[in-house]
């Protein structure tokens, strides 16, 4: 619906989009071949956005007609609807060209991947992004969810994020302002605000001290997670005290299948797609593991993927 409580009409945005200079729109666009989990259906309207200006003047765009919009990074740890996603989708570009270098702080645009944004710092002697090797997906994302690993997080290096509010208007947050914690930041209490630019201060360091830890990282996941297999990374966040994947394998669901989709057998926290699965059969089965979780340990395990686009089963609403 837009803002006079009419049925969005796919062609008049189209037609009205398509007019935003630098933009790249098409309509009916299966989501499948972008997402990790290699699934999804169709977006009405799907818009490529590679630089902040465009951006905002899309977003305003949208607020202003009252379209409903979903905004997606490196489609890395989201699962997408069979369904697929109503109204404007913005997938924002991942561009080396939108990284900027000030001494020490590094700014770019939200959609630029974790990993250019690492390989940049290193190539520059900037260290405090290595814990991001091989975490799939954009700066804005990461942001967001607050992401991190072996004991690194993107709250200790943001200082500054860009963003457009729920009315369209350009907005600043600054250091503590962020309000990080676990996977949690002012972002997911706003999910109507938009990152466009995020701003970094890192740490000079040595280039070969740099890789070196990168390559002990990557050699890490290597061993450990699923990486061949089509996955949305950690599928749980972790639990207080404990391990989602941890918890998964006490109650016995490592390995577990449903239909083509099932809990990885190397390790216990990520959900994989054997190949064919629906959005809903691995729906299913985060609902599967954590009833059985929930049911042995008393411990209600929450997604740490996001479930976006139109579903029709009701009982994965409680995941979303």
């Amino acid at each position: 619906m837009d803002k006079n409580g009419l049925p969005f009409s796919q062609e008049d945005a189209f037609r009205v989009i398509q007019k935003i200079e630098g933009l790249t729109v098409s309509q009916n666009v299966p989501l499948s071949e972008m997402t990790r989990f290699q699934v999804g259906g169709p977006a009405d309207l799907l818009v490529w956005a590679d630089n902040r200006e465009n951006l905002t003047e899309l977003v305003q765009l949208v607020r202003r007609e009252g379209w409903p919009l979903t905004i997606l990074g490196g489609c890395s740890n989201v699962l997408v609807a069979d369904a697929g996603i109503r109204g404007v989708t913005c997938v924002l570009s991942s561009d080396m060209m939108c990284i900027r270098r000030d001494g020490q702080e590094l700014t770019a645009f939200a959609g630029t991947r974790l990993d250019d944004l690492a390989a940049y710092a290193a190539k520059h002697g900037l260290s405090g992004l290595e814990f991001s090797c091989g975490i799939p997906g954009s700066i804005g994302g990461a942001v967001v969810m607050n992401a991190g690993a072996f004991g690194g997080t993107v709250e200790q290096v943001v200082i500054r994020t860009k963003y457009i509010d729920s009315a369209g208007q350009p907005r600043m947050l600054e250091g503590g302002d962020h309000r990080f914690g676990y996977r949690q930041s002012f972002f997911l209490e706003q999910r109507d605000a938009v990152i466009t630019e995020v701003s970094l201060r890192l740490e000079s360091l040595d280039r070969l001290s740099i890789y070196e830890q990168m390559a002990e990282y990557a050699w890490n996941r290597y061993q450990k997670q699923p990486l061949a297999e089509s996955s949305a990374g950690s599928a749980f966040r972790r639990p207080e005290g404990n391990y989602a994947g941890a918890l998964i394998s006490e109650v016995g669901m490592k390995g577990y299948t449903r239909g083509r989709a099932g809990v990885s057998d190397l390790h216990a926290g990520f959900i994989i797609n054997h190949g064919g699965a629906s959005a809903s059969e691995i729906a299913q089965v985060f609902l599967d593991v954590r009833k059985a979780v929930f049911q042995k340990t008393g411990i209600r395990l929450i997604p740490e993927v996001r479930f976006i686009g139109t579903w029709e089963e009701d009982d994965i609403q409680s995941l979303i």
